[in-house]
């Protein structure tokens, strides 16, 4: 790899790491694009004084590198983060988008797809709770076509779980305001390292709509995690053995999102407090 570093960027490699599919020296990630690149969300960072890992275009000009049939970009940073709510808040920049997101179609296809294909899921631990988050996602669906209005549309990533990738171009997309917010309740609850405290009062300073928190809520309840799990082969056991805990942490959710916005009760799952 260092030959055709030099080779398409003219940059000389003394160490070179390699770690979580990335090569890494200096102050540069060489990574393999595992998904399209929005090259006007770049620009939209970029031309509004926004910090993002900066594109190095190889020689023909182009941010995209053919080496061995794998496409790669080459980002060069200057700034690293710990992922908090503060980085969150500072990250999030409320944007108009022309193509609206439907979480509904998009989760109701990956329910069905697991669904049809359950004969290929040879994990025993995976088949016993298998029900419990297919039936979790059906009641997020069915909530979110219940959201009362249109949420909030931001800059936000496609994936929270690597500090590396916090200001890449590759996983920056546009969704709702509240996915990374839900997503990184998600990972500190079963890093265990959640501190709700916290999170309210960020939450009470975000000026949401109320359709941003009704939103946040049906994201809570979708269990993104367990479908990474599936496509990605982790311990389910990580997630599956907190049933109970999330459960608390979602009761403790819906009575403080009530207080902006009118959440249907789910039964079996609100308790009284």
């Amino acid at each position: 790899m260092r030959n055709a570093i030099k080779y398409y960027y003219n940059i000389d490699v003394d160490n070179l790491k390699y770690r979580n599919n990335e090569y890494l020296f200096d102050n540069y990630i060489l990574k393999e694009l595992k998904r399209d690149l929005d090259i006007n969300l770049y620009n939209f960072f970029t031309n509004n004084n926004r910090y993002i890992h900066h594109i190095i275009f190889n020689k023909q000009g182009s941010y995209i590198t053919s080496i061995d049939n794998k496409q790669y970009i080459l980002l060069e940073k200057s700034l690293d983060v710990d992922i908090d709510m503060r980085q969150i808040k500072e990250f999030l920049i409320d944007i108009n988008v022309s193509e609206k997101k439907n979480w509904a179609l998009l989760w109701s296809n990956k329910v069905d797809y697991y669904e049809k294909n359950i004969i290929r899921i040879k994990n025993k631990e995976v088949l016993e709770v298998f029900p419990y988050y297919i039936g979790l996602s059906e009641l997020a669906i069915r909530l979110y076509k219940e959201a009362p209005a249109e949420g909030t549309y931001s800059v936000c990533h496609d994936r929270l779980n690597c500090s590396n990738d916090f200001y890449s171009p590759d996983n920056i997309i546009t969704d709702y305001k509240v996915r990374d917010i839900a997503e990184y309740i998600k990972i500190t609850f079963f890093e265990g390292s959640i501190d709700l405290d916290a999170i309210f009062q960020n939450l009470d300073q975000l000026f949401l709509t109320p359709a941003d928190f009704f939103l946040l809520y049906v994201r809570l309840l979708f269990p993104t995690y367990f479908f990474d799990c599936l496509e990605t082969g982790e311990d389910i056991l990580i997630y599956s053995s907190k049933i109970n805990q999330y459960e608390q942490l979602l009761n403790d959710f819906y009575y403080y999102l009530k207080r902006y916005v009118d959440i249907p009760k789910i039964d079996w799952l609100i308790k009284k407090v």
